[in-house]
Parts: structure tokens; C-alpha cells; sequence
């Protein structure tokens, strides 16, 4: 494994497969089952341990560890695995957790790709997360959380276990998520409320006028009509086969095992 792209100090198992061109700093360590794609560079005192697949291009920060084993006593030597996309920037004391086989899970926590992750985010067992999500300082997911892809979260934010947040959702910081997020909905406060729809972040992501006009229509006929929300849902859900985002919105609000977090 001796290469000058790899500094003298880091430990690498011979197992390990990575890139001819992977970069690992000083006192890093890299287990037998751990594999790193082309372009990635790893800063120093990094862990990657477990069975953990990372894709192409990544940049990982220093202190992060990556594919320790889930903080469960009952799953501490589980044959779980952490798979990462490509194109992602995770920064310092980064956590990330590798799966478990409860609740007939895959035993898998991922990452997509091209997401920004800022420093002393954790992400817990059997975690999911889409791609091009921006993640502030601290944010904390719990066990089994979900998110789509295009989220922005708020520093210090957290997640209960089983959370779901969808596509181009925005939660503020300090923010404590109990329930689901809806796509395209803003989250904030001590009990995760929604106020409004994410209308700049839509915008940046290249929404158009009308489709923001959709998705004000659907939020405002499930949050704000009035009716109870078994209805305002049987209503959209009669016109989405007519309008993919509404569609994705009553998909979303269908699977919901913890419920939708309320209006605030």
C-alpha cells in the first residue's frame, strides 16, 4: 500500500482496497473491508473501519469515522455495511455509523451523492440520504431516519428514530423532528412544525413559476383548507396522476408511520 499519496503514519490494512490515487493523511486508519473509489482524499486522523464502501471523489475531514458499529448492544458485531455515493464533502468529526437487521431493515446506512455535510453531523444506523443535501453543523440523525435528496438542514438539528424528511424540505437549526416532513415544506422549531413551503430553495433548484405554484396549491389544501387531513389528502390525491409533484407529496404523506408534523 506504499504510495506517496498515502502519508507513512496511516494504517492501512493490506485488505483494504483503495484507488492508486486516493490520499490519506497522517495517522489514519483504514480496516480490511473498507473500499475508496478513484479521486477521494482523506484527511488525517480519519477511521474508516467495518465493511464501508465510498464512491469517487469524495473528500473526507479530519477526526471523522466512518462504519463503526451501530450504537445498539444488542448489534455491536453485526455484519452490517455503510455504503457513500460520490462528489461528497464531509467534514470534520463526522459520524457514520454502520447498519442493523432490525425491523427487517437491509442492514445498510447510505449516502448519496454530492452532498455537503458540515462538521459533527452523525449519522446513526440504517440511515438513508438522497443526494445534493446540505447538512449544517451538528446536524443528528437518529436510527432508520430517511431523507430525500435536495434537503437543507439547520445547525444543530435533530431527527427522531424513524423520521422521514422529504425532497427540498428545509429545516431550521436547533429544530427537533418528531414527525415526517413533507417534500418541499420548511420545518422549524422545538417540535418540528412546518411553516410554509421551502419557496427560495425551490427556486435555486430550478422550479418553475408554475411548479411553485403547485406546490403552494397542494401545501395550502393539505395545511391550511381547513379540512381534516384524511380529506385534504383524498383530494389531492384524485388529481396526482395529473401532476408528478403533487403525486410525490400524497406518496409521501401515504407511507407515513410517525404521522406528518403538524402546521404551525
Amino acid at each position: 500500500m506504499a504510495s506517496p499519496l498515502i502519508h507513512p503514519t496511516a494504517l492501512i490494512d493490506p485488505k483494504a482496497k483503495l484507488a492508486s490515487d486516493v490520499k490519506v493523511g497522517a495517522y489514519s486508519s483504514i480496516g480490511p473491508d473498507v473500499e475508496v473509489g478513484p479521486g477521494t482524499e482523506i484527511a488525517n486522523l480519519v477511521t474508516l473501519a467495518g465493511k464501508t464502501k465510498i464512491g469517487s471523489f469524495n473528500r473526507i475531514g479530519a477526526y471523522t469515522s466512518i462504519g463503526m458499529p451501530a450504537q445498539d448492544k444488542e448489534h455491536w458485531v453485526d455484519d452490517c455495511l455503510v455504503e457513500i455515493g460520490d462528489h461528497n464533502d464531509i467534514r470534520e468529526y463526522v459520524s457514520v455509523h454502520r447498519g442493523t437487521f432490525k425491523h427487517d431493515e437491509p442492514g445498510v446506512t447510505r449516502i448519496g451523492s454530492h452532498n455537503q455535510i458540515m462538521v459533527y453531523s452523525h449519522f446513526a444506523h440504517d440511515t438513508e440520504v438522497g443526494d445534493h443535501c446540505m447538512m449544517a453543523n451538528g446536524t443528528t440523525l437518529g436510527g432508520h431516519v430517511r431523507f430525500g435528496s435536495y434537503v437543507v438542514t439547520g445547525g444543530l438539528s435533530a431527527y427522531h428514530q424513524f423520521t422521514r424528511v422529504g425532497s427540498y424540505a428545509m429545516v431550521g437549526g436547533m429544530t427537533a423532528c418528531f414527525q415526517d416532513v413533507p417534500p418541499f415544506c420548511m420545518c422549524s422549531g422545538p417540535r418540528g412544525m412546518i411553516y410554509g413551503i421551502n419557496r427560495v430553495g425551490l427556486v435555486r433548484n430550478g422550479f418553475t413559476p408554475e411548479e411553485v405554484a403547485t406546490v403552494q396549491g397542494l401545501y395550502n389544501r393539505y395545511f391550511a383548507s381547513g379540512q381534516v387531513p384524511s380529506k385534504a389528502l383524498a383530494a389531492l390525491k384524485a388529481e396526482a396522476q395529473k401532476q408528478p409533484l403533487v403525486e410525490q407529496f400524497v406518496t409521501f404523506v401515504e407511507q407515513s408511520k410517525r404521522g406528518i408534523a403538524s402546521k404551525g
